[in-house]
């Protein structure tokens, strides 16, 4: 299967058209019961810390543009402007800025907040008028410094943790891993000059939420008060014994692209104008052309559904379909986000 989405983010700082890539076999994210049972990476009282909030799915739903327009009011989206400079990309000089943010910062949540000013200014390399390969190299910087704290965050929970919480704590870490592993072999990028960059965001927003939990898991630890922020409703990934749920930006304004890896199966879903909450995806995959209703599904009419989603997973409800892969009726539970 070809992957056809892109980042938005990506496609205004690159003034060319390009294809997206191939994904691995869907079985790569298929875990058996046992892998399953161990792969569990929140308890059941961690997952009652990271619920997510129930909304009034009627009277809270917007269309896409205006919850991203609301969106960036509460959460902020300008990155840092700021002049390239090649050195300031080099891992080492990455790894002196993370660390220097560790050493200094009061609070756990100072210290993300910290790391993400970092990479909110290095991604200024996107608006710079640069040859591919040199965005492609620039662009590694972000995973880096994100796993470069995910490592510290990791060290430091192991050290503080009670001998009691230890293991479970790089138990998640392990089972972390190899969800992490299935998911990228589902949805890396193999074609194109600008593959590299790609496979670098997407790298970058799996160890950022991995980030977000450890730092939730060593704030509890020391006792502090840091909240898991706000999960944004498309770029997040959720996987669970049926295979993975993930929600991207499609290739057009207004829309979103579905992966969904059940079982055996993968089905890519293409969506336009979906209503969005702080938990709640409404889809359909249709467009509107002359005001006629096109089917951009294979299947003999659309698949609509919902997508209710949030730090203690994700589970997708089908409502309307005429696709074998995933009838009516079909509601899968994706408990673990990635």
């Amino acid at each position: 299967m070809k992957k056809k989405v892109l980042s938005a983010t990506l496609l205004l700082c690159i003034c060319f058209g390009a294809t997206g890539c191939g994904a691995a076999a869907s079985d790569a994210v298929n875990a058996s019961p046992a892998e399953t049972t161990e792969a569990e990476m929140v308890s059941e009282e961690a997952a009652a810390e990271y619920s997510t909030p129930v909304a009034s799915e009627e009277s809270s739903l917007m269309p896409i543009d205006e919850w991203e327009e609301h969106w960036t009011e509460i959460m902020g989206g300008e990155e840092a402007k700021a002049d390239y400079d090649a050195m300031q990309y080099d891992e080492s000089a990455v790894k002196s800025k993370v660390d220097e943010v560790i050493k200094n910062s009061k609070s756990i949540a100072e210290e993300i907040e910290g790391i993400e000013n970092i990479v909110n200014s290095l991604n200024g390399y996107r608006n710079e008028d640069l040859k591919q390969q040199d965005m492609n190299n620039a662009s590694a910087f972000e995973p880096y410094a994100w796993e470069t704290e995910m490592d510290s965050l990791l060290k430091r929970a192991l050290e503080e943790a009670d001998a009691s919480k230890k293991e479970s704590i790089q138990s998640e870490q392990d089972a972390w891993k190899a969800y992490f592993d299935r998911c990228f072999k589902v949805l890396e990028y193999d074609e194109g000059s600008w593959a590299d960059m790609q496979n670098s965001v997407l790298n970058a927003r799996f160890l950022r939420n991995r980030c977000y939990i450890l730092a939730k898991t060593l704030s509890d630890i020391r006792g502090e008060n840091y909240e898991l922020p706000k999960r944004f409703f498309m770029e997040n990934t959720y996987v669970g014994d049926d295979g993975m749920l993930d929600i991207s930006e499609g290739m057009e304004g207004g829309s979103i692209a579905i992966t969904v890896v059940n079982r055996k199966t993968e089905s890519e879903l293409l969506c336009y104008d979906p209503l969005i909450n702080d938990n709640t995806i409404v889809f359909e995959t249709t467009f509107t052309d002359g005001g006629e209703k096109i089917n951009t599904n294979d299947g003999d009419k659309p698949i609509a559904g919902k997508i209710t989603y949030g730090w203690d997973g994700a589970t997708l409800t089908i409502t309307e379909s005429g696709d074998k892969d995933l009838p009516v009726g079909t509601t899968i539970n994706f408990p673990t986000a990635m």
